[in-house]
C-alpha cells in the first residue's frame, strides 16, 4: 500500500506493508484524509531543525545517554538519528471498514467512518484504528466532510472546556482551521463571538462564518475596541486556538478577559503569564487536551474501556460523534475551510500550497487514483508455518538474520551486538510501526521492512530471527518461526503464562534440537564465568543474596500491562537462570513475600523477595524493589561458600574475600553477557549439530520458576515445593 511520510523534512509517498489489525481495531480502506495547515507545517518545521541547534541541551542528553545505556548505546542511538528521521504524517481521515479485531463491540465491517489519533488514522490507503478513535458516519456522502473530524473534536473539547453559557461573549484568537470551527462552534453555543488574527483572509471568512465581530492582531486599537465592546469588563471567555512561541498572546488575553473569567489554551503558546493581570483578576486559565477525556489513556484507546456516561459525559469519542452529527444535519459549513484536493500523485501541490501559507486545510482524495488490493495476512494463516520444520544451517554463507520488534532494547543493546557479528548480516526487520521500521533499516542498511512477522518466517532469505517484540508475543513468535524451520534468539522472557510454557514444551519434545536461545545473558558475563570457575572445586552448598534496585515504572507503561507481564517474568527471570547456573542444581521449593501497599502505584511483581532452595542445599535469595534511589548502583550480589565471600557491583566490580587478588577486577563499563550469548548463538547454530549456549531443560526450568514466583508474589506470598 502508499503511505506519506516525512523523511528528513521532504514529503515521500512510499510503497510499505499493511498495517497490522489486532483485537480492539478496525481495518480502513481510506478515502479521505486531511492535511492540517497549522499541525502538519509545524511538524515540517521541527523535522528540519539542525542536528547541530541547541548544542548544550543536545550534548547533555547525549552524555544522559551513556550514562544509561553505556557508550555503545548512546552511540547506536546517534546513529538511528543521523541516518532515520523517517514520520509518519496524518491524524484525521475518513473511509470503510473492511476488517474488525475480535473484542471490536460498535464497529462492523462496511460501516463508513472517521477516525482519528497521529500514528493511528495516517495518510495512507489502508489504517488500523482503536474503536475509541473511530466513530460512524451514516452516510457515504458525507465521509469528505467527515476527514475533518479529529480537528472538529479539538476545537469541540476546547469550547467544552470554555464552559459557554447562551449570551456570553468570547475571544477566539487565531482563525486558522481550528480557530474557524471554534467561531462556528462558539455562535451555535448562543454566544457573541469575537475573532482575533493577523491574517486578512482568514479574518473575513471568520466573519462570513458567523463571528459577530472580528480585528486584526497586529491593529493597536484593538484591545481598546474590545474594552468598549463589552462595556470595560471584558469578554466572558478567551480560546486560544493559535500557535506561537510569544507570551503575547497569553499576557494579551489576560487584559481582555473579564475579571473571573476564562481562558482556554487550545494552541502551542507561550506561558509565562504576568502575574499581576491573573492575580488581580483571578482568572481561570484550562487547557484543553487535544480530543477529549479519554485521549492517551491506554486503558481507553487501546483496551476499549469506556468512561461511564454518567460521569464522562463527552469523551474523545463522544466528542466525535457530536461533531459527525453536526456535519450530517449541516450545522457546521466545512467546505470554505477546504482549500485544495489532491490526491497522493499530487500531494506535493498541497503541502506546497501550505509552505506557501495560502491554504487553510487540504483534502487528500484516495479514491480518484486507487490501486490497493486487500493484504492476504487478513485471510486464515496459511499451512505452511506447520509443514516446515527442518533447519539447515548455512554453512557456507553468512547466516541472514531477520529481526522482528526494533524498540528501544533492540536498538540501544542487540542491533548492534549483531551487527559487528562477522558471520552475520541483518535481511529483514519487522515492526508494527512501519516507520519507525524503516528508520532501522536505512541505519543498518537493510532494504527489507514490514509489519507482518510471519513474512521473515516464510522468506528464503532469513535463516535466523531475533524476537525483541513486546513479551505477550515472544512465545506465539519464537513458535511460529521454529515450525517454519528458523533458529530463533528469544530476547527474554520466554513464556509469560502457563499455557505459552505448555506450547513450548509440546514443540521442544518433539523436536529437541529446535535451534533456541532465550537471552539470559547474566550467566554470561565475564565476571559470572569467573566466578564459575571459583566455583568448580566446591564440595559445599552456596548461598547468594541478589539486590536489583530497578527503579519506580508507573502503571501504565507497558512491562506493567498484559503486553510485559510485569517485571518479575520480564526481568527478574535474568536473575533466576543465573542461579541456576551458579548451582548447577535443580530448585527444591520457592518462597515469595511481596509488598503489601493499599495503593495501586506499588506493585507486589516490583517488590518482593524470593528464596529458592537447591536440590544440591544452595540457597539463593533475590531481594527486587522499585522503592530505591537512582545513584545507588542496579544491580548488586554477594556470594558466600567454603569461608570465601564474593561480591558482584552492577557489574563493574568484582571482589573475592579469600580469593587471590588475580581474581579482583574493575571495568569502567557494564558487561553483563550480551555479546558473549549472541556470539555464542549464532556460531553454535553454523555448526552441523547445534548445541544450544542455555540447555532446552534450563531455558524449561527458568521459565517455570520464574511463572511460579510470579503468581506467589501476585498472592501476596507463599511457598511451592518443586516438582521432580
Amino acid at each position: 500500500m502508499r503511505q506519506v511520510f516525512l523523511d528528513k523534512g521532504v514529503i515521500a509517498v512510499k510503497q510499505v506493508a499493511e498495517p497490522l489489525l489486532d483485537d480492539h481495531c478496525v481495518l480502513v480502506l481510506v478515502y479521505y484524509s486531511f492535511i492540517s495547515s497549522g499541525t502538519e507545517s509545524a511538524t515540517i518545521q521541527q523535522a528540519k531543525e539542525s542536528l547541530f541547534s541547541n548544542v548544550p541541551f543536545k550534548v547533555k542528553k547525549v552524555l544522559q545517554a551513556v550514562r544509561v545505556h553505556g557508550t555503545q548505546g548512546a552511540l547506536a542511538l546517534i546513529k538511528g538519528k543521523l541516518k532515520g528521521d523517517v514520520q509518519t504524517l496524518g491524524y484525521s481521515c475518513s473511509g470503510q471498514v473492511i476488517a474488525a479485531g475480535s473484542k471490536v463491540k460498535h464497529i462492523h465491517v462496511g460501516d463508513w467512518v472517521a477516525c482519528a489519533g497521529a500514528g493511528y488514522a495516517n495518510h495512507a490507503d489502508l489504517v488500523t484504528v482503536p474503536e475509541q478513535l473511530v466513530v460512524r458516519v451514516c452516510d457515504e456522502r458525507f465521509l469528505k466532510d467527515a476527514s475533518i473530524t479529529t480537528l472538529g473534536a479539538i476545537a469541540l473539547q476546547g469550547i467544552r472546556q470554555a464552559s459557554l453559557t447562551l449570551g456570553e461573549t468570547v475571544c477566539v484568537v487565531g482563525l486558522g482551521l481550528l480557530g474557524q470551527l471554534t467561531v462556528q462552534l462558539a455562535k451555535k453555543s448562543g454566544c457573541t463571538v469575537i475573532g482575533i488574527d493577523l491574517v486578512t483572509d482568514r479574518i473575513k471568512m471568520a466573519a462570513q462564518l458567523g463571528a459577530d465581530v472580528v480585528y486584526a492582531a497586529d491593529d493597536a486599537n484593538t484591545e481598546q475596541s474590545i474594552a468598549f465592546l463589552t462595556g470595560h469588563h471584558g469578554v466572558d471567555a478567551t480560546i486560544i486556538t493559535a500557535s506561537s512561541a510569544s507570551n503575547e498572546l497569553m499576557n494579551q488575553a489576560m487584559r481582555m478577559t473579564r475579571k473571573r473569567g476564562r481562558i482556554v489554551i487550545v494552541g502551542d503558546v507561550g506561558l509565562s503569564i504576568s502575574r499581576e493581570s491573573w492575580y488581580k483578576k483571578e482568572i481561570d486559565v484550562r487547557i484543553a487536551c487535544s480530543y477529549g477525556p479519554g485521549r492517551y489513556d491506554p486503558d481507553y484507546e487501546q483496551k476499549g474501556l469506556d468512561y461511564p456516561y454518567a460521569y464522562v459525559r463527552w469523551t474523545q469519542n463522544r466528542n466525535m460523534q457530536a461533531f459527525v452529527h453536526m456535519i450530517e444535519t449541516g450545522a457546521l459549513r466545512i467546505n470554505p475551510l477546504i482549500s485544495q484536493e489532491v490526491t497522493l500523485d499530487t500531494i506535493d501541490q498541497g503541502y506546497e500550497s501550505i509552505k506557501q501559507r495560502v491554504a487553510l486545510g487540504i483534502i487528500l482524495n484516495y479514491h480518484l487514483s486507487r490501486s490497493t488490493k486487500i493484504a492476504s495476512q487478513y485471510l486464515p494463516a496459511k499451512k505452511y508455518l506447520e509443514e516446515k520444520k527442518s533447519f539447515k544451517p548455512p554453512i557456507k554463507h553468512k547466516t541472514r538474520i531477520g529481526f522482528v520488534g526494533v524498540g528501544g532494547f533492540a536498538k540501544i543493546k542487540l542491533l548492534p551486538l549483531v551487527s559487528k557479528l562477522t558471520q552475520v548480516v541483518i535481511n529483514g526487520i519487522a515492526d508494527v510501526d512501519i516507520a519507525n521500521a524503516i528508520n532501522v533499516g536505512r541505519t543498518y542498511g537493510v532494504a527489507k521492512v514490514c509489519t507482518l512477522d510471519e513474512e521473515l518466517f516464510v522468506s528464503d532469505e532469513i535463516d535466523a530471527v531475533v524476537i525483541a517484540s513486546p513479551h505477550k508475543y515472544h512465545a506465539d513468535q519464537a513458535l511460529k518461526a521454529l515450525r517454519a524451520g528458523k533458529a530463533v534468539f528469544l530476547e527474554k522472557p520466554m513464556a509469560t503464562t502457563f499455557a505459552q510454557l505448555m506450547q513450548f514444551r509440546a514443540l521442544l519434545q518433539q523436536y529437541p534440537n529446535a535451534p533456541l536461545c532465550v537471552d539470559y545473558n547474566r550467566s554470561f558475563s565475564p565476571f559470572m564465568q569467573k566466578i564459575k570457575r571459583a566455583l568448580m572445586q566446591r564440595t559445599t552448598p552456596i548461598m547468594v543474596l541478589y539486590r536489583i534496585n530497578a527503579g519506580f515504572i508507573a502503571r501504565d507503561h507497558w512491562i506493567q500491562t498484559e503486553l510485559g507481564a510485569g517485571r518479575i517474568i520480564g526481568e527478574a527471570c535474568h536473575i533466576v537462570d543465573l542461579f541456576c547456573f551458579l548451582t548447577d542444581s535443580k530448585p527444591v521449593s520457592i518462597s515469595v513475600e511481596s509488598l503489601h501497599a493499599q495503593r495501586d502505584d506499588l506493585f507486589p511483581t516490583d517488590n518482593f523477595c524470593t528464596q529458592i532452595r537447591f536440590a544440591d542445599g544452595s540457597v539463593c535469595s533475590l531481594l527486587y524493589t522499585a522503592l530505591g534511589h537512582a545513584h545507588v548502583g542496579k544491580e548488586y550480589m554477594e556470594l558466600y561458600v567454603e569461608g570465601k565471600t564474593i561480591i558482584v557491583d552492577d557489574y563493574m566490580k568484582l571482589e573475592g574475600h579469600g580469593l587471590p587478588s588475580s581474581f579482583n577486577e574493575a571495568t569502567p563499563m557494564q558487561e553483563k553477557g550480551h555479546a558473549q550469548l549472541l556470539r555464542a548463538f549464532f556460531d553454535s547454530i553454523r555448526d552441523p549439530y547445534f548445541l544450544p549456549p542455555i540447555s532446552i531443560e534450563r531455558l524449561e526450568m527458568v521459565a517455570e520458576i520464574t511463572l511460579i514466583i510470579d503468581q506467589l508474589a501476585c498472592a501476596g506470598g507463599g511457598t511451592r515445593e518443586w516438582h521432580v
